[in-house]
């Protein structure tokens, strides 16, 4: 993990430098050609091989997908007992990446190669919460789906911090890079954001909402919050959104697909 950050960190890593750390790992080397060969990037010819694989999902994707499968295969064995569907979780994250890249390639596409990895790490949080505090997160849920309150605000009544906060605590414990820190940090609350790294919140923030309105999979939240006057302040309009929307409805199975391969 700590030599993918390092990579994610360093601008000048070539694809031969990043072939080569992940094929030290015949599982993700696996994983990763298996995704690149799914519909979900939908490849004409066969890729096979670690580099053409890392071509064809992106630096960024693969960091990203790497990082993720490092978070979820520490908490094997932990999931019995937990409020959340980690399954569902993983599911709408996916999806918030994927939406993510969507947005951001319209608004702002020089950070749309960086804008996965936020998208895919942001409920982290809730991972830790929903382990490691099992009875206290039930009660969060609980009360969260009774006053239909989004979760990051019971989390704050209760805990004193949410699960954003959690999530940026954790990764800059990590050592995780500044553009996936921030934006994960923030994406309740952009305009708190640095502003090197607020639009990268905000399109997070509307790509989560959008999740919700789709229905992929699920955050654990009884209902979806975007920011006030989130379109406007992104710089997108509502029919780009609403297009962004319908394609993320009908990638609903090519997610599911990323899903089950990245945790088989």
């Amino acid at each position: 993990m700590s030599k993918i950050l390092d990579i994610a960190s360093d601008e000048s890593t070539t694809l031969d430098e990043l072939a080569e750390t992940i094929s030290y790992d015949q599982g993700m080397t696996n994983k990763l050609l298996r995704l690149s060969n799914s519909i979900y990037y939908g490849q004409v010819h066969q890729v096979d091989s670690v580099k053409r694989a890392i071509a064809v999902i992106g630096v960024d994707e693969i960091v990203g997908i790497a990082l993720g499968m490092n978070v979820l295969s520490s908490l094997t064995g932990k999931e019995s007992g937990l409020s959340l569907d980690m399954k569902a979780l993983w599911i709408h994250c996916i999806g918030c990446a994927t939406a993510a890249k969507e947005i951001a390639a319209r608004i702002n596409p020089e950070i749309s190669g960086k804008i996965f990895i936020p998208g895919l790490l942001h409920d982290m949080g809730k991972v830790i919460l929903a382990v490691y505090f099992k009875n206290e997160y039930r009660e969060v849920r609980a009360i969260a789906m009774e006053q239909q309150q989004p979760l990051f605000r019971v989390e704050r009544a209760m805990f004193d911090l949410d699960h954003a906060v959690l999530s940026g605590l954790l990764m800059k414990r990590w050592q995780f890079p500044d553009h996936i820190l921030y934006p994960s940090r923030y994406h309740h609350n952009p305009s708190a954001c640095p502003p090197a790294y607020r639009d990268y919140a905000m399109i997070i923030n509307l790509a989560n909402y959008l999740c919700h309105k789709a229905n992929i999979g699920h955050s654990g939240n009884p209902m979806s919050v975007a920011v006030k006057n989130s379109t406007r302040k992104a710089g997108i309009n509502e029919i780009a959104l609403k297009l962004i929307l319908d394609q993320l409805r009908l990638k609903q199975e090519e997610i599911k697909i990323f899903f089950d391969i990245t945790t088989d």
